[in-house]
């Protein structure tokens, strides 16, 4: 089904108990990336996401990933801070050994063998391409729920760039920023965002799973677009989709069409730029954010590659500055009295919200 802004004319008003928020409790059994692949060797390296610390290292014969809980069982010194003996981590404080699947097999200050309910938690890793994702869930159900990594984020048909940034605010509201076109046209003014967004006709596709949100604006593209296409002053349609995938991946879509060409076959294949944008919630308030971008214009032109994924990065700190100034407003105001109202064109966020509590209601 396909709505556009004209659907309704009235705010969208969410009540407090049917959307997800900060403190909506985390979803477990869904894949998030916790790594990425080249950080992970055989010195052990601690990462913190939904709310516990992870300790990483990579087995000594096939290099596989192992994700243990961070805490020693004995008495809770981080395992990180330990040492590795072939595919064993042995805790720096009083030795208990751990294999790879958590069991700890050795306490050097007895001689009897260990019993097995003496372990730490070890959670279900796959790599693909750049990235390390891990399941926090529950085990029996890991290769039930698909990993939603793209084909496309590891396809040798597209150039890629990565990067990370950590925000200082809830992985809910980042989605929600993905998925809100609308304020290209204000926080990004100075950087991919043109005044024609913000009254530009939306397009919501919604079916099933589906949660995307579409925009068609014709402008001159910013630099980011403009510069490594050739288009600079040309007019252009600008296509730009945001879908709402997992809790744990984002996916932007640009595509752009130059419609100052003479004729359509002059454009061949229309460019486009994909965007895995890669949220893991570190914890209620702070979110690890790796962004992957790829395109299929300007190949093999690293020079490219680089402008544009910093021109992508100056405008995802807007977001980050942003979301980090509304947690803390919302943190210093959390004992006033304050309901936000919502917007026809936050129609999609909102869905997106419910979606997030309903499959956090789930699980509990």
């Amino acid at each position: 089904m396909t709505l556009s802004a004209s659907a309704s004319h009235d705010p969208v008003g969410p009540s407090a108990s049917d959307v997800a928020d900060a403190d909506t409790p985390f979803i477990h059994n869904a894949w998030y990336v916790i790594a990425e692949s080249a950080e992970i060797t055989r010195t052990p390296i601690s990462r913190t996401v939904l709310g516990h610390s992870i300790v990483l290292f990579r087995t000594e014969g096939t290099g596989e990933v192992v994700a243990l809980q961070n805490r020693c069982c004995h008495r809770s010194f981080p395992l990180v801070h330990g040492r590795l003996e072939g595919d064993t981590i042995v805790c720096g404080y009083h030795g208990l050994r751990y294999d790879t699947s958590g069991r700890c097999i050795e306490i050097p200050m007895q001689k009897r063998k260990v019993p097995a309910s003496v372990r730490v938690r070890a959670f279900p890793t796959v790599e693909r391409g750049t990235f390390v994702w891990i399941f926090m869930g529950d085990k029996t159900l890991a290769d039930s729920i698909a990993l939603p990594h793209q084909e496309w984020m590891a396809n040798d048909e597209w150039d890629r760039r990565f990067a990370y940034l950590y925000v200082k605010g809830s992985y809910v509201h980042l989605h929600e920023n993905l998925l809100d076109l609308s304020h290209l046209s204000f926080l990004h003014a100075n950087s991919f965002g043109t005044p024609e967004y913000a009254r530009a006709p939306i397009e919501w596709k919604i079916e099933g799973d589906n949660l995307e949100v579409w925009r068609h604006v014709e402008c001159r593209l910013p630099s980011i677009y403009a510069v490594p296409l050739g288009w600079v002053g040309a007019k252009a349609l600008r296509s730009s989709g945001s879908k709402f995938v997992s809790p744990g991946l984002h996916v932007n879509t640009g595509i752009f069409r130059n419609l100052d060409a003479t004729d359509d076959a002059s454009q061949g294949t229309l460019p486009m730029v994909k965007v895995a944008q890669l949220l893991t919630p570190e914890t209620s308030r702070s979110t690890h954010y790796w962004t992957l971008q790829a395109r299929n214009f300007a190949r093999g032109d690293a020079t490219v590659g680089d402008f544009m994924i910093e021109q992508q990065l100056a405008a995802f700190r807007e977001d980050v500055f942003a979301l980090e100034r509304i947690t803390e407003i919302q943190t210093l105001e959390a004992n006033l009295a304050f309901q936000e109202i919502s917007i026809p064109s936050d129609r999609a966020g909102i869905l997106m919200r419910r979606r997030l509590k309903e499959m956090a209601d789930r699980e509990r």
